[in-house]
């Protein structure tokens, strides 16, 4: 929103302090994960939080989108008492050398009853696009 750190610091009445670092769209924390434009590999994270039984086991089962490869570390989530949020990467490699549409895969966490599942698109954009000078 292009607020400084001084106007938030007013705002807020407290002294804040705010990185020159540039968000992605990549960062926030949706369950659907959508790429724009994957050129090699990327990786990302998710926070996910349990509001099931106390003590569960999710395993992610990945349908990977067409021309990439979808790995989730770690590939199981163990939620008890005490735990209720837990953090997993997901990479997204490509071997695709051409530009593509949008391609559409998901990833589905499942203890056997219970399926969350998480909407996954990718574009792949290898090379730039051609524009004719004339």
């Amino acid at each position: 929103m292009d607020y400084n750190s001084t106007a938030i610091s007013r705002l807020t009445g407290q002294s804040t302090v705010c990185t020159s670092e540039e968000s992605s769209i990549l960062d926030v924390n949706l369950p659907s994960i959508t790429i724009p434009n994957l050129r090699n590999s990327i990786t990302l994270t998710r926070i996910i939080t349990s509001v099931g039984a106390s003590n569960s086991i999710y395993r992610a089962v990945i349908d990977p989108t067409s021309g990439t490869s979808v790995s989730v570390k770690p590939n199981v989530l163990v939620f008890d008492r005490k735990t209720k949020k837990l953090t997993f990467s997901v990479t997204v490699t490509t071997a695709h050398q051409v530009n593509t549409g949008y391609f559409f895969g998901s990833i589905t966490w499942t203890d056997g009853v219970h399926s969350v599942r998480s909407p996954l698109s990718v574009r792949i954009e290898i090379l730039q696009p051609y524009i004719s000078v004339n």
